[in-house]
């Protein structure tokens, strides 16, 4: 079981159905929170409704989360250097949400590079390029 080789995570956070979600979106995000060295807290991961039509939640392949102990703006850069390091930062989806109760971002093993955000207009919620929702951080 995948299960037995995550350390920093485990089976009753948000991952909707824990059996679900891939196994390589856990080694990652375990190795993640290593070389971030600040906890990482899940929202949700496995999901069948509730987002975009394609969305990888559906398949296991994406989490929402946020880390602990750092603004949104430092979170993001200490995310990218860690996705950098390990050699996937143009393989994977990578959403932020500064308007979230505790803003944090969105990250999919989807295979290519994607990257956007999501903040609030004119009391709407609106998707928006990646730089525009960091600035609002």
């Amino acid at each position: 079981m995948i299960w037995d080789h995550i350390k920093n995570f485990n089976r009753e956070e948000n991952w909707g159905n824990p059996d679900k979600i891939n196994g390589a979106l856990l080694l990652l995000l375990d190795k993640l929170r290593e070389i971030i060295g600040h906890p990482i807290h899940i929202n949700e991961g496995y999901n069948d409704k509730g987002h975009a039509e394609k969305s990888q939640h559906y398949l296991g392949n994406a989490v929402d989360f946020y880390i602990e102990g750092s603004p949104l703006k430092e979170a993001y850069e200490l995310l990218k250097d860690a996705l950098i390091e390990l050699n996937v930062w143009h393989n994977v989806g990578l959403g932020i949400y500064p308007h979230w109760n505790n803003p944090g971002f969105h990250l999919d093993i989807r295979g290519e590079m994607s990257r956007w955000g999501r903040i609030k207009k004119n009391g709407k919620e609106e998707y928006v390029k990646f730089g525009e929702a960091l600035e609002k951080a």
